[in-house]
């Protein structure tokens, strides 16, 4: 268990919180986002809160007939309820923005009472998180480590054969003579390797970018200065002339080690010793190589005969750019801003370390219960409504309830996660030094070794953080997934009426499910291959049905720039598919009897209506203007209006609610229905 999980940190997610459930249920302007106690059942006082908040974001002014986005978030910027900073984002941005800051605090508590209480693996990651907000200013230590290290590295392998062992020196996967790469293969849901040309790297790096580089590198000295300026020059001029010399094909060629070999042993490189020092002998014939490369006699040419000690430095020189990088970013963080930064990356190496604490913390067996209740009810309520669906042959029909079927939905986490001592274990070979430059190499140098060692393991990466406000579908397993951080307060409450949870909680999951038979995984069959499970009559219905919603959001414009229906439509037909999924669920769930009730004292709109109000206000915002644009140029979803808007026109159900007439904004002549 501890080294299959210990392989998985290669997809290193961030992942972590802190207990931000009070012992008291006390609100004030400046700690809505901070939950409720979660003991508290369909409190009066609980839900007087939330209903005032829905009403805070309200604008009252618009008719809900005419723009329902406007009439449930026209006051979203003006809410007394909102820090001013949520009011320039969103809802689920706030919600995240607070799980940043208890991360943050959580980090920063190194008090011996909270060594105390601290699995050995997240101490750790305290202790990586003290060492970069305590980095200084220049970066000449890291410099000198970095060198020294990989001098080391060249004594103890006695690198002086030749290019190949120059070309593996590095401990951080960097490979730049003749790249290989450890990269995961969705169709095999294996890793395997990756032989690619070689990339410009020094030379993106300008004479500003460079002079930059001698400052924070402290390289004060004139002569050096210039020496280290010239030998960058000609390392430039190598690059140049290494990534020329590679020939890529036009298609991947996709071979097992042993075949790959043999299709090459004509080749001036050898690779099977290539092979063996990439690997240090433990490469397997049965491994899958996809070649990037036609031929490689001419740049094989150019290493044999350029000198070893100028390889050596062009490996030092990439892999220095590749941590200089790393650390310019945190070294031109305003001083505010540090810390954040330095949350943000103690995540991304103890993204596991951290995760039975944020599972104790955040996520207890009651919550993750009740939002898979949700989703298996939904799920059940898109499987029986398949069965409705005239436009579907049977054998199309059936494809498609075999996929749903199959689909896995999980919540949070997987059940080995809870355990620190298996995630203890994990990270028992890593130890944290008061150096941030010598913690970042031997983390980096970690990651790259686990990756070389998992060629041909059946991994399943982790794709999304769990600590993120997010939720995703993956057409590779079949899978959706909905994140811890999406669970909290106030999109979602324990005690909140179950109105609320499918319309906010429920209205995600359907969205991910209906992922699954969007306008690109719809070639995707059951077991996550692409394959096509559609008749020809079944599919040609499907495209017109989608295209149907492609064409009405091309007509949604935002300030003069028109939407991309294209672009969007996979998550539009999410939205519209998980919307609809979600309202029949909870109609299933309450046997169509709970409508007409009025859950809130505050809030004078029934169960039907409460639902419309929940959907919209989980897309509200109070992004700038210039933020608006740019999104709505390149994002893959359209912008939250639209995706309001959009949605409830296509249901019949929301113009019953709020008896917005036909032909009305909302109640448009024409409908497109997908699922």
């Amino acid at each position: 268990m501890a080294n299959a999980l210990l392989a998985t940190l290669i997809q290193a997610a961030v992942v972590a919180s802190a207990s931000i459930l009070p012992s008291t249920f006390n609100y004030n302007q400046s700690d809505f986002f901070a939950p409720p106690n979660s003991d508290l059942r369909h409190n009066e006082e609980l839900l007087e809160h939330y209903g005032n908040f829905m009403l805070s974001t309200m604008n009252h002014s618009v008719d809900p007939c005419e723009n329902f986005y406007e009439y449930a978030c026209g006051n979203w910027k003006e809410s007394s309820l909102l820090t001013d900073e949520a009011k320039n984002s969103s809802l689920l941005q706030a919600i995240q923005q607070r799980i940043n800051g208890v991360v943050l605090d959580y980090l920063q508590n190194t008090t011996q009472l909270a060594r105390n209480a601290t699995s050995a693996a997240a101490w750790k990651a305290k202790e990586f998180f003290s060492t970069c907000v305590q980095m200084k200013a220049n970066m000449s230590r890291g410099y000198e480590y970095l060198m020294m290290q990989q001098d080391d590295r060249l004594k103890a392998r006695n690198i002086t054969q030749d290019w190949i062992y120059v070309n593996f020196m590095s401990s951080y996967e960097l490979f730049p003579l003749l790249p290989l790469k450890v990269h995961y293969n969705t169709a095999k849901r294996k890793f395997d390797i990756l032989i690619s040309p070689p990339t410009k790297v020094l030379a993106n790096y300008n004479e500003e970018k460079l002079l930059n580089m001698t400052k924070d590198l402290q390289i004060t000295d004139e002569l050096k200065r210039k020496e280290f300026l010239a030998l960058f020059a000609n390392l430039t001029q190598f690059e140049r002339n290494l990534t020329q010399l590679a020939k890529p094909r036009n298609e991947t060629e996709k071979l097992t080690l042993d075949k790959f070999l043999v299709q090459h042993k004509e080749d001036r490189l050898n690779w099977t010793h290539y092979f063996e020092v990439a690997f240090n002998g433990s490469q397997q014939g049965q491994w899958l190589v996809l070649n990037q490369l036609e031929q490689v006699g001419e740049l094989v040419h150019l290493l044999e005969q350029s000198d070893l000690q100028l390889l050596r430095s062009y490996v030092q020189h990439r892999v220095l750019v590749k941590f200089y990088a790393m650390w310019a970013q945190q070294q031109s963080s305003k001083n505010a801003s540090i810390p954040n930064d330095c949350r943000s990356l103690t995540e991304s190496y103890f993204n596991y370390a951290l995760l039975p604490w944020f599972i104790g913390k955040l996520f207890d067996e009651e919550r993750r219960a009740d939002v898979l209740g949700v989703a298996k009810d939904i799920k059940d309520t898109f499987y029986e409504l398949l069965e409705n669906y005239t436009w579907l042959d049977e054998e199309t029909r059936s494809e498609a309830k075999t996929k749903l079927s199959s689909m896995d939905f999980l919540v949070g986490y997987t059940d080995e996660f809870r355990h620190p001592e298996v995630i203890d274990a994990a990270f028992s070979d890593l130890n944290m030094t008061k150096d941030f430059f010598e913690n970042l190499a031997t983390l980096e140098a970690n990651r790259a070794r686990i990756r070389m060692r998992s060629v041909d393991k059946a991994l399943i990466p982790q794709l999304m953080p769990t600590r993120t406000v997010n939720a995703y579908y993956a057409e590779f397993l079949n899978q959706a997934f909905i994140t811890i951080g999406l669970s909290q307060w106030p999109f979602y409450h324990v005690g909140f009426p179950e109105v609320l949870k499918y319309a906010g909680v429920g209205n995600i999951i359907g969205h991910e499910m209906a992922h699954g038979f969007d306008s690109y995984c719809y070639q995707f069959n059951y077991d996550g291959k692409k394959v096509n499970w559609w008749s020809e009559a079944s599919l040609r219905n499907f495209k017109e049905r989608y295209r149907c919603l492609e064409s009405q959001y091309n007509k949604f414009i935002l300030l003069g720039i028109a939407t991309n229906g294209t672009l969007t439509s996979g998550d539009n037909i999410a939205d519209n598919v998980g919307t609809r999924m979600a309202y029949y669920a909870y109609k299933r769930r309450s046997k169509d009897k709970g409508w007409l009730e009025k859950p809130f004292r505050n809030v004078n709109l029934n169960n039907k209506q409460l639902f419309f109000l929940k959907f919209a206000q989980t897309w509200c915002s109070g992004r700038d203007t210039a933020s608006k644009l740019r999104r709505i140029k390149t994002d893959v979803h359209a912008y939250e209006e639209f995706r309001v808007v959009g949605t409830l026109g296509n249901m019949v159900e929301f113009s019953e609610a709020f008896n917005c007439k036909l032909g009305t904004d909302m109640n448009p002549l024409k409908k497109c229905v997908v699922w």
